[in-house]
């Protein structure tokens, strides 16, 4: 995830939010299964990340003198917790509403659940991008009996977050206002790391570009015919070097007249005599 991802209006940033991001949802249950897609991807993200990199290597991350340094391991432990029950709070909550949970898909994380400050760098951002996921999703939940847990598990998201910049040595609060953000950019940001997602503006790109292919193939075959006429027009000309060759057949013919003229003058010759 690239910096600008992570903490919607920079430091200094936090401009009043006028109108809600575009709802892209469904129903509730979309909107749940949305949530509970972000909180299994956060979870695998930590259970990854700790079984790889292990204690000790999270504590050298620190100095020895850090008060963090000692309950860091168990900390991160508690926020992967948290994340997993988040994951199934959400899951019952789609079946109350008579919907089907949404599977655990795949996810590929690559170096960043290898390296510990790669890790905590990018734990920071998955949190970042979960708060601002719920405050773009909430004002289109219908069911109160939804919204009250929802907001409940956003408020602990915000907390995950600002922990995680304290341990990357960042402002825990870096904006007056945070900004929400839509599905479509949210799954922008997360698609790289679920494995066969595609990001919405991939998608667009696709259908663009098939669109644009479709255009050239058929405006390749205008030129080709325009090409075509031009040919046409060469044999126009070699047309027109027939004529004068049949112009030249009538002045032989011209002659030939002028010898038929001869001849009368010898017949009138014979009358006078």
């Amino acid at each position: 995830m690239d910096d600008e991802e992570d903490g919607g209006n920079g430091e200094d940033g936090g401009e009043p939010v006028e109108e809600p991001v575009e709802n892209e949802f469904e129903d509730d249950v979309d909107i749940l299964n949305y949530a509970r897609t972000l909180e299994l991807l956060e979870a695998s993200f930590y259970t990854q990340g700790l079984e790889n990199i292990g204690e000790e290597a999270f504590m050298n991350t620190l100095s020895e003198g850090d008060p963090l340094r000692d309950g860091m391991f168990g900390e991160l432990e508690t926020i992967q917790a948290h994340e997993e029950a988040h994951a199934e709070a959400l899951g019952a909550a789609v079946e109350e509403l008579g919907g089907e949970p949404v599977e655990e898909p795949e996810f590929d994380f690559g170096e960043t659940v290898e390296d510990p400050m790669m890790f905590l760098e990018m734990a920071a951002q998955i949190e970042d991008v979960g708060v601002s996921a719920y405050a773009g999703a909430a004002p289109y939940i219908e069911n109160d009996a939804v919204l009250v847990p929802a907001l409940g598990i956003h408020s602990v998201e915000a907390r995950h977050a600002s922990y995680l910049r304290t341990l990357n040595g960042d402002t825990n609060f870096p904006n007056v206002i945070d900004a929400p953000r839509s599905r479509s950019e949210v799954e922008e940001i997360v698609a790289p790391y679920i494995v066969g997602m595609e990001a919405p503006d991939d998608e667009e790109d696709e259908e663009n570009g098939e669109e644009e292919s479709s255009g050239e193939e058929s405006g390749s075959d205008t030129p080709d015919n325009g090409t075509d006429t031009p040919d046409n027009g060469t044999d126009t000309p070699d047309n027109g070097t027939d004529t004068p060759d049949n112009g030249t057949d009538t002045p032989d013919n011209g002659t030939d007249t002028p010898d038929n003229g001869t001849d009368t003058p010898d017949d009138d010759t014979n009358t006078s005599s």
